[in-house]
């Protein structure tokens, strides 16, 4: 990620995210931008490990600066980037309890590090063990777990959506991020997710013939409300306690200064197309100007012949030449060169 953190501001590269702010493209950027979100996490810089929760991690609002100097991200995407920051930052801690704590007895064959050791005494606390056995008991509890592994459900959610044309509903998203590769071992078991799928369509093709407006959903009424802070199956970054519109749609979020370079390009577009439209009518006008000359000049040119034709005396030069002066004070605007013409034509 070194490439990353030494980016200048004239490279940031452009992030959109769906109507809840979560990232869903382009999908190469999506990925380098997780990554680096993880070096963040695991930098003590930003993110000391002595802190009990992310909640209590200062200087937030100079991690977020410090992302947009790398990349372009929306204003919506902050809970997101909060949020998967938390989350790789206390798998951090676990995994260092894991390797680095649990399987020793005494401080000194543990890391030497002040940061660690100040870790070390917060694990060994009542509260801290209470705290770690809770969340053992609560992990053991958890059921119908996702196998999407890092793929965020963002990016599926939108992917469903183009493949389909339409929202996914709540029982084919689950259904999605639920499904089993065959030959590959999982640690719990898939019967009670299946038994619940096979509900959800039970449910769903009663539904169907029934007239009701007033349908609970069929993953609701399998799975039950819920009252868990995060909101299910949308993925990191949307929580219930910030309002959501549950309007159907896959509307796009792109960051302001991505907007205004749209903008510019299709100003600049739209001008110059203007541009060619005025080159198009100014040159049409031309030359309907010059057709418009060219028949009047036709027109005075055929006036000449037909007077010179009606002259009973005979046409010698003297006759032609009073004919001429004639029709010249009649229109000044005949030059030599037609009244040259008619002469030739007429001789011939």
């Amino acid at each position: 990620m070194f490439e990353v953190h030494a980016r200048k501001w004239e490279d940031r590269v452009a992030i959109y995210c769906n109507d809840k702010g979560q990232p869903i493209g382009p999908k190469k950027a999506w990925n380098e931008l997780t990554r680096f979100l993880g070096t963040i996490a695991h930098d003590y810089n930003w993110a000391p490990l002595t802190y009990t929760n992310w909640q209590k991690v200062s200087d937030k609002d100079k991690i977020w600066e410090y992302v947009n100097s790398k990349y372009i991200l929306p204003p919506e995407s902050y809970d997101w980037v909060m949020e998967t920051l938390d989350v790789s930052w206390r798998g951090f801690k676990c995994r260092l309890k894991r390797d680095h704590y649990y399987p020793y007895d005494t401080y000194e064959k543990r890391l030497n590090s002040h940061h660690f050791k100040l870790l070390l005494k917060y694990w060994a606390s009542t509260p801290a063990k209470k705290t770690s056995l809770q969340n053992a008991k609560n992990h053991q509890q958890q059921d119908n777990m996702h196998t999407c592994g890092p793929v965020a459900f963002a990016m599926i959610s939108d992917e469903m959506f183009r493949e389909d044309d339409e929202v996914p509903s709540k029982r084919k998203w689950f259904e999605r991020t639920r499904s089993r590769k065959e030959g590959k071992t999982y640690a719990k078991p898939f019967d009670d997710t299946q038994t619940k799928i096979q509900e959800m369509r039970c449910l769903e093709a009663l539904e169907a013939d029934e007239s009701s407006e007033c349908q609970k959903d069929p993953f609701d009424e399998v799975m039950g409300d819920g009252r868990a802070v995060r909101k299910r199956l949308v993925g990191i970054g949307v929580s219930r306690k910030k309002p959501q519109e549950n309007v159907a749609g896959n509307s796009l979020i792109l960051p302001k200064e991505v907007m205004e370079s749209i903008k510019s390009a299709v100003v600049a577009d739209v001008q110059r197309e203007l541009s060619v439209e005025r080159e198009e009518i100014t040159k049409e006008k031309e030359a309907h100007a010059a057709r418009v000359a060219e028949m009047e000049r036709a027109a005075k040119e055929q006036e000449m012949q037909d007077d010179l034709a009606t002259q009973k005396e005979p046409m010698t030069l003297d006759v032609i030449a009073s004919a001429l002066a004639q029709l010249r004070r009649k229109d000044p605007s005949l030059t030599s060169k037609m009244i040259a013409k008619v002469i030739v034509a007429s001789a011939t």
